[in-house]
């Protein structure tokens, strides 16, 4: 890490967070450890959550007002997962913080490490401060490969009855309020059909037709969507939108392709909830395709003189959603971002963005939520990722007027 005149005070923990390389879907049990014992020195206990196979945890740590009470507060929440640097064109190694100038380089300095680093530094200062509400540390993992941590972490601090006031997410917001962002869901259909010589098409079911059908519905449905909203200007695009971006299915060009696969990705504006467009999905498939799949069975079975049902009970279509983030829709005139204005010493109108976070989750927990944090959104993921060490030192004030508010006078 190269010297500076003036530096952030939080640097030397990004240096450390930096330094762990916590691609989402390995283990980040070794940061968790870190941040744990930084909290165990001040006599801070937090609880993990883990994943199935345990080689990843949330952790969540709760600093209690002076009086011992939990139950209210702020919880200050991050990610601790980076995405993948493989393939991409570095300067040098991206697990090694390098400051140059006023910027600082690294994977995961801007999404979302340097909030991280933020809040660890703040932690001796909250532990010298006599409280008069308690504030909550939030750390999840996945979160880059669809919100998948924080469930579990959000499960429970509902069930600790801690019932935070205000939840502050910490993405690259370049330290501007967002109140608001569209929900982010992935889904996966899984067509099945009956494989056959190309040059006896009827007596097989092709899979890539059915896939091909769902396909022209899914692009309807977004159409509908563009046309007839329901709307929200604020918005880059002002409607919902889905897309299918991945196909597969067949073995090769002369056989009729007993499976096909497709995967979807849908924007929801904060008010289209998850359910209104699942059971669309899910109407279509059973009332629609897959009659459609068990009728060409069928006719394959009479032409061919197969035992009638055997062809039909093999077709199929499979439906998994695999990722639903929920939107953020917090109003513009809520009691957070009130206070964020105030913490921040700023008025201007809150942000609306495209992109979905873990903030739509404590939402719909309960929880009246923000985005604001440290970092541009357009440095995230790249290759030479890196912040500004002012956007640091911002989020240090940040959090120190946090810290006063929550603080007996």
């Amino acid at each position: 890490m190269t010297a500076q005149t003036t530096q952030p005070a939080s640097l030397p923990w990004l240096e450390k967070l930096i330094a762990i390389p916590t691609v989402s879907g390995t283990s980040n049990l070794e940061l968790i450890e870190l941040i744990e014992t930084e909290f165990a020195r001040y006599g801070y206990s937090g609880v993990r959550t883990y994943n199935e196979d345990g080689t990843r945890a949330n952790l969540l740590v709760t600093v209690p007002a002076a009086d011992g009470t939990t139950r209210g507060g702020v919880i200050l929440s991050g990610h601790t997962d980076v995405v993948p640097v493989a393939g991409q064109d570095w300067d040098a190694d991206p697990f090694t913080l390098r400051v140059e100038g006023t910027r600082a380089y690294g994977r995961g300095v801007c999404d979302m490490k340097g909030f991280l680093a933020v809040a660890l530094w703040l932690l001796p200062r909250v532990a010298e401060a006599k409280l008069r509400t308690p504030l909550h540390f939030a750390f999840s993992y996945d979160e880059e490969i669809g919100c998948i941590g924080a469930p579990s972490l959000i499960e429970e601090f509902v069930a600790r009855d801690l019932a935070p006031d205000y939840a502050i997410v910490g993405e690259p917001s370049s330290m501007r309020i967002i109140s608001a962002h569209k929900g982010a869901h992935r889904g996966r259909v899984t067509f099945t059909g009956v494989a056959k010589h190309g040059s006896l098409a009827t007596h097989g079911v092709n899979a890539i037709a059915a896939a091909g059908e769902f396909i022209t519905f899914f692009t309807d449905m977004a159409d509908q969507w563009e046309e007839e909203g329901p709307f929200d200007e604020s918005f880059i695009i002002p409607h919902s939108t889905g897309s299918v971006n991945l196909a597969t299915g067949g073995l090769q060009y002369n056989i009729v392709a007993e499976q096909a696969v497709v995967e979807y990705d849908v924007r929801t504006l904060p008010q289209v909830t998850t359910e209104s467009f699942v059971e669309r999905i899910d109407r279509e498939l059973s009332e629609v395709i897959l009659p459609d799949l068990q009728a060409r069975a069928a006719r394959a079975e009479k032409l061919t003189g197969a035992e009638p049902g055997s062809l039909t009970s093999r077709v199929g279509v499979k439906h998994e959603l695999l990722a639903a983030v929920p939107g953020l829709g917090t109003e513009d005139d809520a009691p957070i971002v009130h206070l964020a204005h105030e913490w921040l010493g700023t008025n201007d109108a809150p942000q609306k963005v495209t992109y979905g976070t873990e903030a739509g989750q404590f939402q719909r927990a309960g929880v009246q939520s923000i985005i604001c944090g440290p970092g541009d959104i357009a440095q995230a993921h790249s290759p030479n990722e890196w912040i500004e060490l002012e956007q640091l030192s911002e989020c240090e004030r940040f959090f120190e007027a946090i810290l006063d508010w929550a603080s007996t006078k």
